[in-house]
């Protein structure tokens, strides 16, 4: 199958320019992809993240690259430095360079195809036409068909396609499982090291040792889209099984490192799900009906391009509730 013409340019760009080259290969593949998400999704070389059908930059960040929304943001700053790519962090919108844009002549010609172009001096009709001098005159053109009234009025008829219930569940359990940032990590951890390290017994000058496991924990359980509460009682639970299990057993050498209680703790965060309280449910009821909502002013030219809601915010909302 043939390449069509932006895409021949993209790989020509890719294999020759020694502004992305200098970058590096993995620059270069980043590059050509972010090329062709503006010729899957955009239009003219521009798209705009989170607008419509366009998915949010964290979204493309974690499904299309496997990387954070920070990592992306600084391969699209770097990139746009050098021209290789048009960037704004404002608006979202990410652009094709200047040499693959679209220049004012085809523009101009596609709005006026729109309008039918300019027929052509040489063009044959039913009065010019030599086939057809012994034909009786034709009926006038422009007369109404019932085929393109039938058409219109199927067209017209359509209802719009809204967000429904199921889109709304789906945005939760992908939203669920996205990547915690730095700082939701960093104040669970803050919570669950002190309580999981006295749960251990230990000493705080002889057991220092794999205090940060503490942290991995806190990032597996916000990953799963576990509450803190339930994140600290399973961190406890496992440390208080294991540390029986291993009295029992009558060990004379003691649990040195939280290290120690790694797999258990783990394995009981893999096999736990959300508690669901009926503050947690009146949340997650509250944000199916904002995206079912959100999905319905998409269709509204006024109230187009307003930010998606995201499960979190009502889930921190619940907490500020809760600790009030």
């Amino acid at each position: 199958m043939a390449r069509s013409i932006p895409e021949r340019k993209l790989i020509f760009i890719a294999n020759t320019d020694l502004r992305l080259q200098a970058l590096g290969f993995a620059a270069v593949g980043v590059w050509l992809a972010l090329m062709h998400l503006v010729l899957e999704h955009g239009t003219d070389g521009r798209v705009v993240f989170g607008r419509g059908r366009v998915p949010s930059l964290a979204d493309v960040a974690r499904i299309r690259f496997r990387m954070t929304e920070t990592e992306l943001v600084t391969h699209l700053e770097t990139q746009s430095e050098t021209q290789l790519l048009g960037w704004s962090a404002e608006s979202g919108a990410l652009t094709w360079p200047s040499e693959l844009m679209p220049d004012a002549r085809t523009l101009a010609n596609r709005e006026n195809g729109k309008k039918g172009g300019r027929p052509r001096k040489t063009a044959l009709n039913e009065r010019n036409n030599p086939n057809q001098y012994h034909m009786p005159p034709m009926a006038i053109p422009g007369g109404r068909s019932m085929s393109t009234d039938e058409t219109q009025k199927t067209q017209t008829e359509t209802p719009l396609r809204v967000a429904s219930l199921a889109e709304a569940s789906t945005l939760k359990s992908l939203e669920a499982t996205a990547e915690p940032d730095a700082r939701e990590i960093d104040e669970v951890f803050q919570r669950i090291g002190p309580v999981a390290y006295a749960a251990a017994g230990f000493d705080h000058a002889r057991h220092m040792g794999g205090w940060a496991i503490a942290r991995i924990w806190a990032a597996d359980g916000l990953r799963k889209g576990l509450p803190v509460d339930q994140i600290e009682d399973i961190v406890v639970g496992a440390i208080d099984r294991v540390s029986k299990r291993h009295a029992a057993k009558g060990n004379q050498k003691e649990i040195g490192s939280l290290d120690y209680f790694k797999g258990a703790v783990g394995d009981d965060i893999k096999a736990a799900s959300p508690r669901m309280t009926q503050e947690r449910r009146d949340a997650e009821r509250a944000y199916e009906e904002a995206v079912m909502k959100w999905g319905r002013e998409q269709m509204d030219p006024v109230k187009r391009g307003a930010q998606q809601p995201k499960l979190s915010d009502f889930l921190a909302n619940l907490q500020r509730q809760s600790a009030a």
